[in-house]
Formats: C-alpha cells, sequence, structure tokens
C-alpha cells in the first residue's frame, strides 16, 4: 500500500514487474530489488505504514510428494 506524492498506490501491477524484475535472483536480492522500486516509486513521501516482505525458496524436484504419504 506503498503512496508516491500523487496519492497513486504501487499496487498489484507494479509488484508484479518488480517481482518479474528480480525471477530467478536469491530470496534476500529479491527483497531488496522490489524494496529498492519500492522506494523509488514513493520518492520523498513519508512512510505511513509498515512494509512488509517475505521471499521463500523452494528446494526440490518436479514431483516430489511432501504428504509423506
Amino acid at each position: 500500500e506503498a503512496n508516491n506524492a500523487s496519492e497513486e498506490l504501487f499496487g498489484n501491477e507494479r509488484m508484479l514487474t518488480a517481482l518479474n524484475h528480480h525471477a530467478g535472483e536469491k530470496p534476500e536480492d529479491v527483497l531488496n530489488g522490489v524494496r529498492t522500486e519500492v522506494d523509488s516509486f514513493v520518492g520523498d513521501v513519508p512512510q505511513f505504514d509498515d512494509l512488509t516482505m517475505i521471499a521463500l525458496s523452494f528446494i526440490g524436484g518436479a514431483g516430489e510428494s511432501s504428504s509423506g504419504i
């Protein structure tokens, strides 16, 4: 819900673009890259709420079952 000076939201489309821009990177690099893009969009506008991000890395092969059955 990050807003810029024109009160536009960063929004889902910008978020998807940012995530796709950093696809294939290590999780911490994805988070840093997205944060940089959000900060660039927001500019000097004060942050009015917190920003929470999480990135996960799946390590395993295709078709593996995690159910243990």
